[in-house]
């Protein structure tokens, strides 16, 4: 059976893969022999209000920025794109036509 690491808080272990989901239950996340986390805890793990105050004060702040603002942005200018790139294969196109009339002349 192949062997898994698993972290909670600083306790690092080496377990069992058939033993993962228990210990991601437990609260421990799987992290990789570099230390970053591969499957995050299911269960078993708490947040200070500290943090969950940061997490919402940082919701707060990307939902007022100008993100949505950037996409209507970013929408505009892949439309007037679109537009261009379909006149400029059309002017291909008739240039082709052209060049063909030309030829055959």
């Amino acid at each position: 059976m192949a062997q898994v690491t698993v972290r909670k808080n600083n306790k690092v272990l080496n377990i069992e893969d058939t033993r993962l989901e228990s210990y991601l239950l437990q609260g421990f996340e799987q992290i990789d022999k570099d230390g970053k986390v591969v499957k995050e805890a299911t269960g078993g793990r708490t947040v200070s209000l500290q943090e969950h105050n940061k997490a919402l004060d940082r919701i707060k702040e990307l939902e007022e920025n100008d993100a949505v603002q950037e996409l209507e942005e970013a929408k505009k200018e892949i439309k007037a794109l679109k537009s261009e790139n379909t006149k400029l294969k059309k002017s291909l196109e008739e240039l082709k036509k052209l060049s063909e009339e030309s030829k055959s002349e």
